[in-house]
C-alpha cells in the first residue's frame, strides 16, 4: 500500500473517532444525570434516622462531610439569613437507644440546650459571614434534634484502641423557608470523637464549619446532585 493510501486511511479513521468521541462522552454524562434516587420510606442508619420527622418523599445522598443530605431543587443560601432556633428535646432512636445511660442523656440534654449557639458559631465560620446567621431572625429557620448520644468509654478506648469506646452524637437537622413553611434542606449525621467525648463543642463546631463550607463552596443544590445515593 502506498504512503498516500495509508495517509488517507489514517485521516478517515481520525475523523470517525472525532465524531464518535463526543457522543460517547455525552452518553457518560447523560448516564450520570439519570441515576435514580432512592426515596426513604423506612428508618435508616440502623434506626437512628426516621425520615418521617422530615416529611415524605425524601431521597438522601452522602457527601464528603454529610452522611445523609436532601436539598429542595434549586435551593441556594445566596442572600439568605439562617435563623438558628432552639432544638427539640432529644429522642434516642436505633438499636443502642435502650443502652444509653444517665451520662449519655445528660450530654444530650446539654448539647440540645447549646445547639443553636453551636450551629451559629459553626455556620459563621463556614460561611465566613456573621451577617448570614442570626439567633433572632432570618429567611431560613434552622432546627434539629439529637437521635443518639454517647459519652464514650475510656476503658474500652485504652484497652482496644482504634476507635473503640469513642464518644459520638447523631443528629437530625432541617431548614425551612420562613415565608412559605416549605422544607428546603434536611440532613442526618453522626459526629464521632477520637477519644471519649471530652471536647464536644469544639468537635461539633469543627464539623459544622466543614459541612457548611462544603455546602457553600460547591453550591448546596449541586452538592446534592453530585452526592451518592444512600439506601439504608
Amino acid at each position: 500500500m502506498s504512503w498516500k493510501k495509508k495517509a488517507c486511511l489514517l485521516t478517515l479513521a481520525l475523523f470517525a473517532f472525532g465524531l464518535s468521541a463526543p457522543d460517547a462522552l455525552a452518553k457518560k454524562k447523560k448516564k450520570k444525570r439519570a441515576k435514580t434516587p432512592y426515596v426513604a420510606t423506612a428508618p435508616m442508619d440502623d434506626g437512628r434516622l426516621d425520615p418521617a420527622w422530615f416529611g415524605d418523599g425524601l431521597a438522601f445522598v452522602e457527601t464528603d462531610e454529610i452522611d445523609y443530605l436532601w436539598v429542595r431543587e434549586g435551593f441556594s443560601f445566596d442572600g439568605k439569613v439562617l435563623h438558628m432556633q432552639p432544638w427539640e428535646e432529644f429522642h434516642f432512636l436505633g438499636e443502642d437507644a435502650e443502652d444509653r445511660d444517665g451520662d449519655d442523656k445528660a450530654l444530650a440534654r446539654r448539647l440540645t440546650r447549646d445547639m443553636a449557639n453551636i450551629m451559629r458559631d459553626g455556620f459563621e465560620d463556614g460561611f465566613d459571614n456573621s451577617e448570614a446567621v442570626s439567633l433572632d431572625h432570618g429567611d431560613i429557620e434552622v432546627t434539629g434534634r439529637i437521635t443518639d448520644c454517647s459519652t464514650g468509654n475510656a476503658a474500652a478506648k485504652a484497652f482496644v484502641g482504634f476507635g473503640a469506646g469513642a464518644g459520638n452524637v447523631t443528629l437530625d437537622l432541617k431548614m425551612v423557608d420562613a415565608a412559605s413553611g416549605q422544607l428546603v434542606l434536611a440532613l442526618h449525621h453522626r459526629v464521632v470523637s477520637g477519644t471519649s467525648w471530652s471536647s464536644t463543642d469544639s468537635k461539633f463546631i469543627k464539623w459544622v464549619r466543614k459541612a457548611s463550607e462544603e455546602m457553600l463552596e460547591d453550591g448546596v443544590w449541586d452538592l446534592y446532585q453530585d452526592g451518592d445515593s444512600v439506601r439504608k
